[in-house]
């Protein structure tokens, strides 16, 4: 990676030989081909508009689990999902959207078990927000549903 980049989290897709790395200090993402344990990088994009302005600050990167949408939470002044769809046959990313995180400073996110949800956990407004996943777009939509939480900043899943 470029010096002054800051890698922060890296993502296997769950069928295909590629990864993915968001830099937190630059706001962007990077694709990988992994073969026989080496990774060649295959396109370095953006995870905010074009037009974004603000300070960076991208924090946690996931794969949808059907491995169609790749989502990473952007903190600084943008407090955003950035959400790419994936060509399943070069692995690279398009961008479908952005979805305002409604909170402040979202840090770690996680779908759960179905796939149906996506919650974000935004540290600074004290709550983890959860929306729904359409599973044809990948776009997200408010659930309306809140947990009220102080300084949430990881979610794992407890299932049997």
């Amino acid at each position: 990676m470029n010096a002054g980049a800051g890698p922060r989290h890296f993502e296997f897709h769950p069928t295909k030989p590629y990864a993915y790395l968001v830099e937190e200090l630059t706001g962007r993402v990077s694709v990988f081909q992994y073969e026989e344990g080496k990774l060649t990088m295959l396109q370095n994009t953006s995870a905010h508009p074009i037009s974004y302005q603000g300070a960076y600050g991208s924090a946690d990167i996931h794969v949808s689990p059907d491995g169609r949408f790749l989502y990473c939470s952007n903190r600084g002044d943008a407090n955003s999902i950035a959400i790419f769809s994936i060509n399943q046959e070069t692995g690279m990313l398009q961008i479908a959207g952005f979805q305002p995180t409604l909170g402040v400073h979202p840090r770690n996110f996680s779908f759960d078990p179905t796939g149906n949800f996506l919650l974000v956990a935004n540290r600074d407004s004290d709550e983890i927000v959860i929306f729904k996943v359409d599973k044809q777009t990948g776009m997200l939509e408010d659930s309306k549903k809140r947990i009220k939480v102080s300084k949430p900043v990881c979610l794992k899943w407890i299932t049997k």
